[in-house]
């Protein structure tokens, strides 16, 4: 997997953190992006279904495509105007949080849906990932999300200044003048150092790598044994969390440390940085992650130790140190799977 942080021409190794947070359906050539202690995930109690005085009436339940009612003879809004249609019952959002949702996008003008996040079968189809209150994140989206609880269902209604700007973007329909409406299901949030639960235990091995460095102390320490590394894929969960197993198509949330085993060198690591996020199963990482975290839970620290056959091969990835043939090592906490 290509590594937050690294630059290299081959991006689809990399864990997602979307520097651009455009409509998938509306912009499709630019990409976008627990444990109770990190305060990641929240329901909501409501049907999504709702009004906000002024905006838009918007129906249908959270977690579904919503239906946005465009008002007739009322023009729109001249800044940006927001709501909660439902309030979730997870934790606040704040500058700084990674935050996940899914969202269904009409333009004013002419009433006409541009895009979702939802698949035609009416459930989530690709999540949008950002940073609260980052340059990368809509204007829109970075007002009206401050301090909006996980789980709740938000409508924004914005000027062209809070999106896309004069330039719009025309070729999907978009023009510099048009107002959109947004109506976003916000499916997580997690602070910088949102991490998992426990505590690193002893580990006796003299032919595996030492991991020291308790979760939530902002990060790990690898100390790699002397030897040859293993030549086939290793997987050790370090510290056994509690939740549901991860399964194929799942978004995890993660934080991690990789140090390649022939060098000794840290390349990467998302501790401090904040958390990363990938779909699991997907060519987005190194097949080594989507076998060795096979069968693990939210909550689960797992030690990978990855053959070059399962990480960057004959070629490595020189810009970071990695060359042809090293095994690569891992610690990744689970945090977070959503589906």
């Amino acid at each position: 997997m290509l590594l937050l942080g690294v630059s290299v021409r081959r991006r689809r190794h990399r864990p997602s953190r979307r520097r651009a947070l455009v409509p998938a359906a509306a912009m499709a050539a630019v990409t976008a992006l627990a444990l109770a202690t990190a305060g990641c995930g929240g329901g909501s109690d409501g049907s999504g279904s709702g009004s906000i005085s002024g905006l838009p009436t918007v129906s249908g339940a959270v977690g579904e495509q919503a239906v946005i009612a465009i008002p007739t003879n009322q023009p729109p809004p001249t800044r940006v105007e927001s709501g909660v249609l439902v309030r979730g019952n997870g934790q606040p959002l704040a500058d700084g949080d990674a935050v996940v949702v899914d969202y269904t996008l009409m333009n004013w003008t002419g009433a006409k849906l541009v895009g979702s996040t939802y698949g035609a079968n009416g459930s989530p189809d690709k999540t949008q990932e950002f940073v609260l209150g980052s340059d990368a994140a809509l204007g829109s989206w970075n007002q009206a999300l401050q301090g909006v609880q996980v789980g709740s269902r938000v409508e924004i209604v914005t000027p062209p200044a809070g999106a896309f700007g004069t330039g719009g973007a025309t070729a999907y329909g978009i023009k510099g003048t048009d107002d959109l409406v947004y109506v976003l299901d916000v499916v997580g949030g997690y602070p910088k150092n949102a991490d998992i639960t426990g505590t690193q235990p002893d580990q006796r091995a003299a032919d595996a790598p030492v991991v020291a460095g308790n979760p939530g102390t902002g990060g790990v320490h690898i100390r790699l044994p002397a030897g040859s590394a293993p030549t086939t894929l290793q997987s050790t969960v370090l510290i056994h969390g509690s939740g549901a197993p991860v399964t194929a198509g799942q978004r995890l949330m993660v934080q991690y440390t990789g140090v390649d085993w022939n060098t000794g060198k840290q390349f990467d690591s998302s501790f401090g940085r904040g958390i990363a996020s990938f779909v699991f199963g997907s060519d987005t990482v190194i097949s080594g992650w989507n076998k060795g975290l096979v069968g693990d839970r939210v909550g689960d620290r797992v030690l990978l130790v990855i053959p070059a056959a399962d990480a960057y091969g004959s070629k490595g990835v020189p810009s970071v140190g990695i060359h042809g043939g090293d095994t690569l090592v891992f610690v990744v906490d689970v945090v977070d799977a959503l589906s």
